[in-house]
């Protein structure tokens, strides 16, 4: 099997109305497109303890803690760098800035994808979910234009944890084609009846 391609970066907020039920994934409200994608890496982490009697490891936990996820995008718009970093948008035809403050507070949300992969030499779709992750600023540089030209993208850093069914990451089957993927990912990103 060979991963290449993906696309088709979904988020939602949490929903304003019972947005964690128990033994549950989320709830959410509308979603948007965060972008053309560029890239998706996660890094999870485990709390780990061991235990050795008789001079061997007697007893060894591995507890899932968080996950880093690493998302670019080619360009991340004013309006969605405002509702997934809580920052503020204008409003006006005369404040159009984009304000980030250390009061900003990232709300909650879920996240969802689909990668194209080569598998027995026949072309298969995979949708990939994080439940609930919330966004955090990455450092950005800007550099005066040289000899060549390097094109760059919007990076995001987001921490995912455990929904209240445990769940943290959710892969799908593989898939026939691009719009049963993109299915899957509505499926899964997909506002509450209830609204919010």
């Amino acid at each position: 099997m060979s991963k290449y391609g993906a696309k088709y970066l979904q988020w939602a907020p949490f929903a304003s109305s019972n947005p964690e039920p128990e033994s549950s994934l989320p709830n959410y409200g509308t979603p948007i497109n965060l972008g053309k994608l560029v890239s998706v890496s996660d890094s999870p982490t485990y709390n780990e303890a061991k235990a050795y009697g008789d001079d061997a490891l007697a007893e060894y936990i591995n507890e899932f803690k968080e996950v880093g996820i690493d998302v670019e995008v080619s360009e991340l718009s004013a309006a969605n760098a405002s509702a997934i970093f809580g920052a503020t948008l204008g409003s006006g035809s005369s404040d159009t800035d984009l304000k980030f403050s250390g009061n900003d507070n990232a709300p909650y949300g879920g996240l969802g994808f689909y990668i194209r992969k080569m598998v027995d030499n026949v072309l298969k779709y995979q949708g990939v979910y994080y439940p609930k992750v919330k966004a955090s600023m990455q450092g950005e540089s800007y550099a005066t234009k040289g000899d060549s030209i390097t094109l760059t993208g919007s990076k995001i850093k987001m921490t995912g944890a455990a929904a209240k069914n445990g769940q943290w990451k959710v892969v799908s089957a593989d898939l026939e084609s691009e719009s049963a993927a993109k299915t899957w990912v509505d499926g899964k990103i997909v506002a509450a009846s209830s609204g919010g």
